[in-house]
């Protein structure tokens, strides 16, 4: 892609290439392909607001058409975006992306009264941006401290792969943005200025000098013009379609065969301006005024206004393309004089210039991606799926390996090898068969393509202050904690996601401890599917606490002490204490409820449970949204950032995750109990492929293919729980069967838990799983020197359910082997102060 003269260049080596249209490639049978162009208006632009309230895009074409750019490769795309605030910019690996700010209506009437202005006509584009509108925006690659400046009407390019984040200093901003693919295209972007006296690249139109393409409109030539300055073509007796303009040079005579001598720029008419297009599309955008277009000195021609597009195709190989542009100068009442073409409103265009590379692999052009028909830009036609390809063959799976065993001699094994019947006879005699390993199959939800951008790049602050952020958006933050040992800030990442609408705010946290990581993909996902227009309230998540723990992948805080044993803190106290308490006055005060997800740290294994105080009935509410495997009675009191926010009245529980797929469907379901989100239409159903949940597009296509919706009388996705195998989705499709979800199966409630521990160190075997019912005097583990002689049996003092237990073998004296449930009996009164021996 070029700008100005430059290109970004790359070293990869090209995949994929489009087949080849009759547009854009010349065959044998068909020796000269017409041009033809399309006229786009904006009623035909794709709309869409991005979920996070930063934005939104409207999508003017994309090659292949009706491609989905969101999962699928695509050539070039281009469309207008409107930011709202800072942003980051989706990447696009492979791709170079174009941007070019448009100016606001202010701007734009601030430069024609200064090009009208006889003394400020000399004033060239640059100049004239740099004194009138400064830099409204920024652009950021890789978070570097260099900015680059995003100017109005300034083509600025770069390679997709950068992370590039978008500082927005005015209000709003809107640019036209072009994607292209580097191995297939090669693309041209420049910004010129179309007057009567003709094509100007620098802004200067003093009507003096030579004309750039000397071909006269052949509308100006016109007798009915030269009287009154009327079109001569009879648009009412021309009915033009009514979302595209196609113009096709056959059966249409062409009024000029020869170009005359340029005239003088003095003269009393309005001359064209005239492009020679070589390539196999040509988009014009109109940024500023009005132009009348044809191709090839067609005498029809195509008003295309401020904010509209036309694209040009043509054959390639094919001979060269005049494109004629005429500014829009007057109404019909105009007519030419020297004075008023001299006081005229110029047109202002973006031209993007698209060589199709033909790139060959073995000597022809290859390509997956559907072709493209000439003017055919359906843009706001819903997709259709395109037919396979016939040179595209099945994805066939390899054959299975047979592995032939060293007992079998030489001749058996070149008679395995080559004989599949000998193969199939020899099966249980020393050869084994083995299934080919899976294909692994990218997800094709990708944050890359989705809305274009995700969360905007963060600000720093003292304290959040959530009034300070604006509604209907999501917002990032560093919040400073404490002053670390190169006298800078040691900030927490904060995301701050506020609705439209009012409501309570809900906290999430994780990584407490600094290596229980889990939480975070599961604030990733709540993050990325929250709509802003949709949410009420606030929801706040933090998904790294103990940012210290974290970079040493330790469970603790940097002076090795427990975090989550220390809260409410202490402004005078040890280090991790001055943070624990900067975090609950600087983040959590402000919550009215709190999530704070964890997992189990390294050497254990956890179920799938809760602790929360069970006597307050909206703590118990949130417990069993979450639908776990166990429900533990913990009151708090016990140094927890729970406990130390259920003391300040913040209704908080402590989310053991297991999968982080099951907690995530926990959130949602809370926020829909407080009214702050709508609840989920459907819920991840159970599937031996686990990327199915992890990818929602896949997800919808299996659920869309068990026709959920349909079943009648089934329960709804928090009521339907249970266990199914794979097998039994097909009979759920056929019978109408109620559908089950990927979660645990029923949840237990313990009245109290409890650890029990080594009384001596030597080689440890725990024997329950998590989740498993165990009786009083069970042989739960044993203790073994490291010759193998058992030195220890530990048995189960009570019985209950295993919440958790160890899966590091090396065990000092006093280590934790087994975290115990006590089953909660039937009308049993809970304990008002319940804690627990860790």
């Amino acid at each position: 892609m070029q700008t100005n003269g430059q290109s970004l260049r790359s070293t990869q080596s090209p995949q994929l290439l489009p087949q080849p249209s009759p547009a854009l490639s010349a065959t044998s049978e068909v020796p000269d392909v017409p041009p033809t162009i399309t006229h786009i208006t904006k009623e035909m632009y794709l709309k869409q607001a991005w979920k996070n309230g930063l934005g939104g895009t409207e999508e003017i074409a994309i090659y292949p058409q009706n491609v989905d750019f969101h999962k699928d490769e695509f050539v070039w795309r281009m469309s207008l975006t409107e930011l709202h605030d800072a942003c980051t910019f989706s990447v696009f690996p492979g791709y170079d992306v174009a941007v070019m700010m448009l100016p606001n209506h202010a701007q734009s009437q601030s430069n024609q009264r200064q090009l009208l202005d006889p003394e400020r006509q000399r004033h060239t584009f640059s100049s004239l941006h740099k004194s009138i509108h400064g830099t409204p925006a920024i652009l950021r690659h890789n978070d570097q401290e260099s900015p680059v400046p995003f100017r109005p009407l300034v083509p600025y390019t770069y390679a997709g792969e950068l992370p590039t984040s978008c500082y927005v200093k005015d209000e709003k901003t809107k640019h036209v943005t072009f994607i292209a693919n580097r191995n297939l295209t090669q693309v041209t972007v420049s910004l010129e200025t179309i007057c009567p006296h003709g094509l100007s690249d620098d802004g200067i139109c003093d009507g003096e000098g030579d004309i750039s393409t000397p071909i006269p409109s052949p509308l100006l030539a016109h007798p009915n013009f030269a009287k009154n300055g009327t079109d001569p073509i009879d648009r009412s007796s021309t009915p033009r379609p009514h979302q595209q303009d196609h113009l096709n040079t056959d059966g249409i005579t062409k009024t000029m065969h020869s170009r005359n001598p340029s005239p003088s720029r003095h003269q009393s008419n309005t001359m064209p301006t005239t492009k020679i297009l070589l390539n196999a599309v040509t988009i014009v955008f109109v940024v500023s005024g009005s132009i009348r277009a044809s191709i090839d000195g067609q005498i029809r021609t195509i008003k295309v206004n401020e904010g509209e597009t036309l694209i040009c195709e043509r054959d390639e190989d094919g001979a060269p393309t005049d494109l004629t542009m005429s500014p829009v100068i007057g109404n019909k009442d105009f007519v030419a004089t020297d004075e008023k073409i001299k006081s005229h409103q110029d047109a202002t265009v973006y031209i993007i210039q698209i060589h199709m590379k033909k790139l060959t692999r073995n000597g022809s052009i290859t390509s997956s991606l559907p072709s493209l028909e000439p003017a055919a830009f359906q843009l706001n036609s819903s997709p259709q799926k395109q037919p396979p390809s016939s040179q595209q063959g099945k994805l066939t799976h390899r054959a299975g390996s047979i592995i032939i065993y060293d007992d079998l001699n030489a001749s058996d094994k070149v008679a395995v090898a080559q004989d599949p019947v000998t193969a199939q006879q020899v099966q249980h005699h020393g050869v084994k068969y083995w299934e080919s390993a899976r294909h692994y199959r990218p997800p094709t939800f990708s944050a890359r393509y989705k809305n274009e951008s995700d969360v905007p790049p963060p600000v720093v602050a003292d304290q959040l202050v959530i009034k300070d952020f604006p509604t209907g958006k999501i917002s990032t933050v560093w919040i400073n904690m404490v002053k670390q040992g190169l006298s800078e800030w040691l900030r927490v990442p904060v995301i701050v996601a506020r609705g439209v609408n009012p409501g309570p705010v809900l906290g999430i946290t994780a990584v407490v401890h600094g290596n229980e990581l889990n939480g975070v993909p599961c604030i990733h996902r709540v993050i990325t599917d929250i709509d802003v227009y949709k949410l009420n309230g606030t929801v706040v998540a933090v998904p790294c606490v103990n940012v210290p723990g974290y970079l040493r992948f330790s469970r603790e805080f940097s002076d090795g002490k427990d975090l989550n044993r220390l809260f409410p803190g202490s402004e005078t106290g040890t280090a991790s204490q001055i943070y624990a308490h900067a975090i609950l006055n600087k983040i959590c005060i402000h919550f009215d409820y709190l999530i704070d997800l964890h997992t189990a740290s390294f050497g254990r294994v956890n179920s799938y449970y809760v602790r929360s105080d069970l006597n307050d009935p909206v703590g118990c509410a949130m417990a069993k949204l979450q639908q776990p495997q166990i429900i533990l009675h913990n009151s708090g009191q016990d140094g927890t950032l729970r406990s130390a926010c259920s003391a300040r009245g913040i209704k908080a529980i402590t989310v053991e995750i297991g999968n982080p797929q099951w907690s995530y469907m926990g959130v949602m379901r809370i926020m829909t109990y407080f009214g702050m989100f709508p609840p989920l239409e459907l819920e991840p159903p159970i599937t031996t492929n686990d990327d199915t949940w992890m990818d929602p597009e896949s997800l919808t296509r299996h659920i869309s293919s068990l026709n959920v919706g349909s079943s009648a009388g089934g329960e709804n996705a928090a009521g339907s729980i249970g266990n199914i195998q794979s097998n039994d989705l097909d009979s759920n499709k056929q019978h109408q069967k109620p559908i089950f979800y990927h979660q645990p199966p029923n949840t237990i409630i313990c009245s109290r838990g409890f650890w029990i521990y080594t009384k001596t160190g030597g080689v440890l075997e725990v024997y329950p799983a998590v989740n498993t019912i165990i009786k009083k005097g069970a042989l739960i583990a044993r203790i073994k020197n490291i010759f193998g002689n058992i030195v220890d049996e530990i048995f189960s003092p009570s019985s209950g359910v295993t919440i958790g237990r160890s899966s590091n073998p090396v065990a000092m004296a006093g280590d934790r082997v087994l975290h115990m449930g006590v089953l909660r009996k039937e009308n049993e009164v809970l304990q008002k102060e319940s804690k627990e021996n860790y």
